[in-house]
């Protein structure tokens, strides 16, 4: 069974950028077949921290895709 990440990275240098697409489409041509689309997560960077605070910068998310008999 192959989990694939798929998701979104967002940079305000760079725009948008997805990821994941390319393998999960290769996978699909192949015939295989999505089993389940599990929850990822949030994309987060420390931005800055004094010891007692952490400030955290979104940046993203993503899920994960699970392929049958791989």
């Amino acid at each position: 069974m192959a989990n694939i990440e798929v998701g979104v990275r967002i940079d305000p240098s760079t725009g948008v950028a997805f990821f994941g697409v390319e393998a999960v489409n290769a996978k699909l041509a192949a015939g295989l077949r999505i089993k389940e689309i599990k929850p990822g997560g949030l994309l987060m960077t420390q931005v800055k921290s004094d010891g007692q605070n952490t400030t955290m910068a979104f940046h993203g998310c993503q899920i994960v895709v699970v392929f049958e008999g791989d």
